[in-house]
């Protein structure tokens, strides 16, 4: 069930931009070589952003949550 839920979601997400994108002259201008490279550098953007956040945000020692890091 799990799986099906994505799949839909994933259909109804990307399908529509899939078909207008064939549907549309976009297909004839590379479009397809521009959108990788947009993904390749987001996902490079996200990965650094998470290893600065990983190293430089600060963790306290006690077992209490708090989402704002104020210090006592």
């Amino acid at each position: 069930m799990t799986v099906f839920h994505f799949f839909n979601c994933a259909l109804l997400t990307f399908g529509p931009h899939a078909i207008y994108y064939s549907a549309t002259p976009l297909s004839e201008y590379d479009t397809l070589g521009t959108c990788i490279k947009t993904a390749v550098v987001y996902l490079i953007t996200a990965l650094i952003k998470l290893v600065c956040l990983a190293t430089f945000l600060k963790v306290t020692e006690t077992d209490s949550f708090d989402p704002y890091q104020v210090p006592n």
